[in-house]
């Protein structure tokens, strides 16, 4: 049996359920997810947790206790399954990395990013992990304003186009004590997996289907007060850089990319502004770091 989904602007057709993802009538699938036997693949496991390598044949992804995965073209993802279906773990990795992957080969700029809608256009925070990404998402979320991505953001970069963001699907991770902060009990959210810590937050509403403009994008930081400061011209490229998705994956996805990726990165770095938002740790600040985030883009253009 096939399920169909739609995320990103693509149809999904899947052997695997995918219930985070919003079902669709449609059967003409851009991107093809099977099951199937792998045999000729280049990884050296050695006992490592997790491997990767690019190739003539496409993109190969291993996690120890999972399996292997090929992912050619941007439309075929194929999954050699080491053990029994885990099917919480496998689905992480699927809308995951797999998915940061797809979107690659298929010419997305992927940020490692959560994005939501204010005022009919996207904003978007980045940030090393455990800065907030989601929580500000899920925050911005619970004040009325719709989710468009959560971990992986697809950017269309063109120039002399607005660069726009693709939804995702209606999701946001989150950790125990940000769950609390939106004023709902972690115990009342499904782990993404039985021995993680990170809930499921799967949205009824307030998810945005269509896609919007880039209007801002926040790098997350602390500091011993709130505030928004705007980034100079050569500050803007190392986080963008160190904040696409493909980034961790090394330089194995950028081996026949690499020029095009980072003119992509330079295009959103001239049209679209970089701002610091910083705060200090407390998550009980949470309501007046949004309210200056909705301040900001009400006051700032784009």
């Amino acid at each position: 049996m096939s399920y169909f989904y739609a995320a990103y602007g693509l149809t999904i057709q899947s052997d695997i359920p995918l219930p985070e993802l919003i079902p669709t009538p449609a059967t003409d699938p851009d991107v093809w997810i099977q099951f199937e036997t792998i045999t000729e693949s280049p990884l050296q496991m050695d006992n490592s947790l997790h491997c990767y390598q690019n190739s003539e044949a496409g993109m190969y992804l291993y996690w120890q206790g999972v399996g292997t995965f090929l992912i050619q073209d941007g439309q075929d993802i194929r999954i050699d399954l080491e053990t029994h279906l885990d099917e919480d773990r496998l689905r992480l990795f699927i809308l995951g990395a797999v998915m940061g992957v797809v979107l690659h080969q298929r010419g997305f700029l992927v940020l490692h990013a959560s994005a939501v809608a204010l005022d009919s256009e996207a904003v978007a925070f980045i940030g090393q992990k455990r800065w907030g990404k989601s929580t500000m998402a899920a925050t911005l979320h619970d004040r009325g304003h719709s989710l468009i991505a959560d971990d992986v953001v697809a950017l269309e970069v063109q120039h002399h186009q607005p660069i726009q963001v693709q939804p995702a699907f209606p999701q946001i991770k989150l950790w125990p004590d940000a769950v609390t902060c939106i004023g709902k009990k972690p115990e009342d959210l499904p782990r993404l997996g039985a021995r993680l810590e990170k809930r499921n937050h799967q949205l009824s509403s307030g998810f945005m289907s269509d896609i919007l403009p880039l209007r801002h994008i926040y790098l997350l930081g602390q500091g011993d007060d709130l505030a928004i400061q705007p980034l100079q011209p050569q500050e803007i490229i190392q986080p963008l850089m160190q904040n696409s998705y493909v980034t961790r994956f090394g330089q194995t996805l950028l081996q026949e990319q690499g020029a095009h990726h980072f003119k992509q990165l330079m295009i959103l770095a001239q049209q679209v502004p970089l701002f610091r938002l910083l705060r200090p740790a407390s998550l009980e600040l949470l309501p007046d770091v949004a309210t200056l985030v909705e301040n900001h883009v009400l006051t700032h253009e784009g």
